[in-house]
């Protein structure tokens, strides 16, 4: 870092030079973060000296501009802060007056506002740690780290102490916390690991191998602490090796899968609680018996979302089948969850979420699980009677026993297996075995917080520390809830007894029948992959499409499944065959150049486009430096913004699109195989398709009523406090507010306030209303036919054809028939009109699912833009309007113009230069904005994952930066000739100011 200088000075100098607040900054500062330079550590007096220097010289330099001392002042502070926080921000070393102390940051440290028994005991636990460091410091390390000051640094090793931080950061749902953390070269020392993240954080080398640490550990302590079972996940071959090493350590025990049940609803059903040899068959059975929608009661809990597929792995292996399957020969793991076994799951899960019954109130239901996301309230208030949840190795549970029951997963369903020679028929449970996992950051460089993080995590688990936390937690009243061998190993017998044996025997069940969670290559995106089938077989249950016919069924769900294999094989693994890629990469590189050759042009012609004409007999001025001086000094702030913020990340992240980029270093560079990958990605194709519809619905539903608002506040004496009322008031709350407000109202239950609301309303009502709007648009094709403006009045009466099909289409399921065609329809009609025609009086039967229907989802994410964006996008309509002089509209009174004609040729005509920047933006941004939406409302699901959210998943779920930067430059491709034409239109437009209307 050839930025730090050789010189120390003091804080006294930094407060001379920067005042009383660099010096505040400064020591916050001290006490968080550290520099590190060759392997030493540098304190504080270096973080001064760096911005005493380089401030006093930028000071100085400046100094002799004889810029005003307020201007110095200020100077002064953004330099001091600036170089103040150029520093790391993990683990650090501090000097002090008492010795030195080591400063780790780990992913989480319990609460210490918390009053509960387990945090307490984890906080006291932690407290015990860092009493007994100096102790195990000075026994272990010590005469070490003195005996080899260039690699340890020259410290006070003879007074050492710890000081433990919590990692905080941005939480965003879908998106790997740790990889934002990495990217931001802000991740703590130590880092959480799962199963899932654990190949990929190997492959892209985010841990450092423990081997030289769990090599110091007995057998004894590895007992302990490691689950035979979890060594697969934690030791295996990484990059650059043909040895398997250690790369995490599990903390709390191992974790296995089981069901909670609600005793209370049970006993009001007067069903038998399940025991530990219960099957699917009765788990269905017992869903049937509870689930009472009328009363908002489900029987099992289930998911939705990218992760609804952890919910069916345990049907998938209770029925024989696996997730994915490791060869060791040649070290090559494939997805196999399109066997028949998956089959059954998939059938089984289906029917548990879409099968069609009536209620003792007459109404047609779908399936006996409750999916949405205030299920846990639901759970509370004794409204869903099952649920999976993890029993815990050390403390089983914390459930009360005397309402909540506990009881192994089901057994699947009965398949042929040869036993001694003979086929029998047996059931197999397949359980979740999982852990909780630490890993150390490959990314620190000092050896001295690398070996205090690892005592961090080697003591959190340790018998001395699960000691400490069985005294708290029993003297807290959590002795019931222990694993009965610790109480014995720890001296509590007298509470035995107090356990209950029902949960040990259901935590040695999951255990032993447990299948590890996916953790072969890429399994952070298992579970994505998973639940595509699982979304679309329930699509077409949902809609009665799946067949009834048990062979044709099959042949329905194993195609959804094969599907989602082969897809799954290519995102994941990555298998294409070698002479099929080869042509890939001809084609991406002919498209590559085409992409090259279009950004030239267009450049080219921007700046023909707003390059002004030559003047004849006279030489034009190009640049104008010395005349407009001024003009261009104020622009360089601005233009450096831009280009720090805008184009140097463009033009740098752009790199990526031919690397397999890793987000720690060493990324290789792959060619066009990025290229060649998005082009013949069906899923990304998908994508933009799916952003090409909702950039259609955002200009028809969000562009266009901002105007017709803003004509109507104008032009209408009446009911202008209530509109400006209701469609201002998005603009005075967050979006998240909206967001989450437009969920509620799109509950798919009759108790949703929409569905409350179109079910209250007659066919007869959806019918007018689609007549009235296919009149308007027709009386303004009539206006355009009568001025021969036929190209628009064929606009007009096709889009009014259209809203009168999307609003009578509302009336649909009251009309339907299944499999009845247009033909029948006609036959049916003149067969009994008057039965046809008293159907005109009748309401919707079912409410819509609105998120969860591919028909309504994307529409559905819409509609909460149309209701923010009409209040503060109409203002600027409205102020537009303000500004039409009134001679307008009295020479078009006298030349008999209707409202309509002065609508549309005098709004429009001055509105135009207006609408078109603000379809611009409207555009772009509906292409580039939507993620955030999408993400929040449906997370992608039922056929919205749009452009820009497919590529946000790809690089910060599937951590494939190379392929997702490819995504992008194919999306620019595609919207830059739009952009450039409108900025044609734009340089051509001459804008005045409305001048005065009086």
């Amino acid at each position: 870092m050839p930025w730090l200088p050789v010189r120390l000075t003091s804080l006294k100098q930094c407060q001379a030079q920067f005042g009383e607040l660099g010096k505040l900054r400064l020591l916050h500062l001290v006490r968080r973060r550290i520099s590190i330079l060759n392997g030493h550590t540098i304190g504080h007096d270096v973080v001064a000296d760096r911005a005493h220097r380089y401030g006093y010289r930028l000071y100085s330099s400046v100094k002799q501009q004889h810029w005003s001392a307020t201007l110095m002042k200020l100077l002064r502070y953004i330099l001091a802060s600036l170089c103040l926080t150029l520093t790391a921000a993990a683990g650090w070393i501090e000097d002090t007056e008492d010795g030195t102390v080591i400063h780790v940051k780990v992913f989480a440290l319990p609460d210490p506002a918390a009053n509960d028994s387990y945090s307490r005991a984890q906080g006291q636990s932690i407290k015990e740690f860092v009493r007994r460091f100096p102790e195990l410091f000075a026994q272990k390390y010590r005469d070490t780290y003195k005996a080899d000051p260039a690699t340890y640094g020259d410290h006070n090793w003879d007074n050492v102490s710890i000081e433990m931080h919590r990692f905080s950061g941005i939480q965003v749902e879908g998106v790997e916390t740790t990889l934002l953390s990495i990217a931001g070269d802000i991740a703590p020392d130590v880092l959480y690991v799962n199963f899932r993240q654990s190949s990929s954080y190997i492959e892209q080398e985010f841990l450092y191998p423990l081997d030289e640490y769990v090599d110091q550990m007995t057998e004894e302590q590895k007992d302990f602490r490691i689950n035979k079972k979890i060594w697969p996940v934690i030791k295996r071959v990484g990059p650059g090796s043909s040895e398997e090493q250690v790369w995490a350590v599990p903390y709390g025990g191992a974790l296995g899968k089981v069901i909670l049940y609600n005793r209370q609803l049970f006993d009001e059903s007067k069903i038998p609680y399940p025991d530990n040899n219960w099957t699917w068959e009765e788990l269905f059975d017992i869903c049937k018996k509870l689930t009472d929608p009328a009363n908002g009661v489900y029987g099992i809990q289930l998911g939705k979302g990218i992760h609804e597929s952890w919910y069916w792995v345990t049907f998938l292996w209770s029925a024989g089948g696996d997730c994915m399957t490791y060869d060791r020969e040649t070290d090559e793991w494939s997805c196999v969850f399109d066997s028949d076994a998956a089959v059954k799951a998939l059938d089984f899960y289906t029917q548990l979420t879409t099968e069609h019954w009536t209620d003792k109130l007459g109404k047609k239901r779908y399936g006996y699980a409750y999916k949405e996301d205030d299920a846990s309230v639901k759970w509370d208030r004794d409204q869903i009677g099952m649920r999976f949840s993890y029993i815990d190795e050390k403390l089983l549970t914390t459930i009360n026993p005397d309402k909540i029951g506990l009881v192994p997963v089901p057994f699947g369903p009965e398949r042929d297996v040869e036993v001694d020679g003979k086929i029998v028929k047996q059931r197999m449970r397949g359980a979740e075995l999982n852990s909780r996992m630490m890993g150390l950051y490959a990314g620190i460089e000092d050896r001295v917080i690398r070996d205090a993080a690892w005592e961090y995590m080697f003591w959190y688990d340790s018998k001395d520390a699960m000691g400490i936390m069985v005294k708290i937690m029993v003297e807290g009243g959590l002795g019931r809830y222990i694993n009965p061998k610790y109480l014995k190993m720890f001296g509590y017998d007298a509470i035995l007894r107090l356990s209950n044996p029902a949960w040990l025997e259901a935590f040695e069940i999951a255990i032993e029948t447990g299948m590890p969670e996916p953790y072969g290559r890429n399994s952070n995106i298992a579970y994505d992959l998973m639940t595509h089938p699982i979304r679309e077989a329930e699509e077409l249950g949902l809609k009665g499409k799946l067949p009834t016919d048990s062979e044709e069924r099959y042949n329905v769900l194993k195609g959804l499944l094969k599907k989602a294999v082969a897809r799954a094989n290519r995102d994941m693994l990555g298998k294409i065959p070698p002479q099929e890629m080869q042509k890939r990469r001809t084609i991406s590189g002919l498209v590559l150049a085409m992409i090259v050759i279009t950004f030239v042009m267009v450049f080219w012609w921007i700046k023909r486009i707003f390059t002004a004409p030559e003047v004849a007999g006279g030489k034009q001025e190009r640049w104008g430096f010395r005349r407009y001086r001024m003009a261009y000094v104020m622009l360089i702030p601005a233009v450096l913004t831009i280009f720090v913020w805008q184009y140097w990340p463009l033009a740098r992240g752009s790199i990526m699109a031919f690397q397999d980029y890793k987000v720690t270093g060493g990324s290789e560079w792959v060619g066009l195989d990025n290229f060649a990958e998005v082009l013949w990605s069906v899923d990304w194709w998908k994508s933009v398709w799916n952003a090409a519809r909702y950039g259609f619905l955002i200009i028809a539903l969000t562009f266009l009523p901002p105007i017709i608002l803003a004509i109507l506040l104008q032009e209408s004496p009446y009911f202008s406090l209530i509109f400006r009322t209701i469609y201002y008031l998005p603009a005075v709350i967050t979006s998240l507010v909206v967001i989450l407000l437009w969920k509620l109202f799109y509950e798919p239950s009759e108790k949703g306030v929409l569905n409350r609301i179109l079910m209250s309303v007659p066919a007869w009502g959806y019918i007018l209303l689609a007549l009235i709007l296919l009149g308007v648009a027709l009386a303004f094709a009539r206006r355009l036919m009568y001025h021969e403006s036929y190209k628009l009045a064929t606009v007009y009466t096709l889009a009014g054809l259209l809203l009168f099909y999307s609003c009578s289409s509302l009336a649909g399921p009251i009309f339907a028939v299944a499999d009845a065609t247009f033909v029948d329809y006609i036959k049916m009609i003149l067969n009994e009109p008057v039965a046809w025609f008293w159907k005109l009086g009748a309401t919707l039967e079912e409410p819509n699912r609105w998120l969860k229907d591919r028909d309504t989802a994307m529409i559905a994410c819409v509609i909460p833009m149309v209701w923010a964006g009409m209040g503060p996008g109409c203002l600027i309509y409205l102020a537009a309007l303000k500004g039409i002089s009134d001679d307008f509209y009295e020479s078009g009174d006298i030349d008999g113009a209707t409202f309509i004609d002065k609508i549309l040729f005098i709004v429009f005509p001055i509105l135009r230069p207006l609408v078109i920047i603000n379809f611009i933006g409207a555009f772009i941004g509906a292409w580039y904005g939507a993620s955030g939406n999408i993400l929040v409302m449906t997370a992608g699901g039922a056929n919205t994952e749009v452009a820009d959210l497919h590529i946000f998943f790809k690089a910060f779920t599937h951590m494939r930066f190379g392929p997702a930067t490819a995504m992008a430059w194919l999306l620019g491709f595609m919207l830059i000739g739009f952009t450039v034409y409108n900025l044609r239109i734009l340089s051509r437009l001459e804008f005045k100011t409305t001048g005065d209307k009086g």
